[in-house]
């Protein structure tokens, strides 16, 4: 049998697909690490000049965990920090940060719809959001963002603070609240788009390189940041499949000079993914629960009001 991911293996032959069996002690030992309390940030390393974690909750014994951290110059500003391990907590690998409220819901939700809608192998039973008929609810938001649209093109109207911009060669400027508009293609502003209005349906179209998106859910769209988690495939072999936390940023200042996007190794429709995230992976679908109610508890820690 030929690995797939952690846990699932292929026949090279018939290509069945099949999943370990857990050892009843394995098993035992998740539930121990599904009800264990909330572990000093001591029991996690990170590096202590930058951010120090206060406390955390583990999803995978010695490689994943849920960590509430705080900035190492600023004890106030704290954040949800999704952090990944190569072994016992030591060498660190990938990271995803949660500065935001409504990023925290939108990812709790998406978790929770892709938990649903995949099975144990991440074989998708979903469907993607333009197949389905739009709620009244995204309709208005559409009609809103419409408006907001032939707002910035016909009087230059600032979207945050509704006053009017300045306009440059390739984008508009608000004077009043710092509001960056980037005009792209035929006269498409680009502009940031509030957490609490994303559609959170499932899309096939991100900006990987590498492996092959089957499916996702963005969770924060900002014209410079985007973040998504994704159900991603290997190009040599379509079967092996998981999940992969992706965030990734792009820089507007060489578009706003001359019109062109920035281009390089790494960089695909103009985004490349953020420094520092590295391998942020999910192989065993059993840990989507165990990471939903962790996110949720550290959310409470952190007095984040996410019902």
């Amino acid at each position: 049998m030929e690995p797939l991911v952690v846990g699932i293996f292929q026949c090279p032959n018939c290509k069945v697909i099949i999943k370990e069996k857990v050892e009843k002690k394995e098993a035992q030992e998740a539930e121990e690490i599904k009800d264990d309390i909330v572990k000093d940030g001591k029991y996690f390393n990170l590096n202590r000049k930058y951010e120090i974690p206060e406390k955390g909750i583990v999803v995978r014994d010695g490689k994943f965990a849920v960590l509430l951290c705080h900035n190492a110059y600023l004890k106030s500003d704290r954040y949800i920090r999704l952090s990944w391990w190569k072994n016992s907590f030591t060498q660190h690998v990938g990271m995803m940060k949660i500065t935001e409220k409504d990023v925290l819901k939108n990812l709790i939700i998406a978790l929770e719809k892709i938990d649903k809608a995949f099975d144990d192998f991440w074989g998708w039973h979903g469907t993607f959001g333009k197949k389905k008929e739009k709620t009244v609810e995204q309709i208005e938001r559409e009609k809103q963002y419409d408006i907001i649209k032939y707002r910035i093109i016909e009087n230059r109207t600032c979207p945050t603070c509704q006053n009017k911009m300045n306009k440059g060669k390739f984008h508009y400027e608000c004077t009043h609240c710092g509001e960056i508009v980037v005009i792209e293609g035929y006269n498409q502003p680009i502009f940031d788009l509030d957490s609490k209005n994303l559609s959170l349906d499932f899309e096939g179209n991100f900006p990987i390189n590498f492996y092959m998106p089957l499916s996702g859910i963005t969770i924060k769209w900002l014209m410079g940041v985007w973040k998504a988690l994704v159900v991603v495939y290997s190009k040599n072999n379509p079967n092996k499949k998981w999940l992969r936390f992706y965030w990734w940023v792009r820089n507007f200042s060489s578009f706003i000079k001359s019109g062109h996007r920035e281009m390089g190794d790494g960089t695909q429709m103009g985004w490349s993914a953020q420094k520092g995230t590295g391998s942020t992976n999910i192989y065993d679908k059993k840990e989507l629960k165990i990471l939903i109610d962790g996110l949720k508890r550290i959310a409470q820690e952190i007095n984040w009001e996410i019902n």
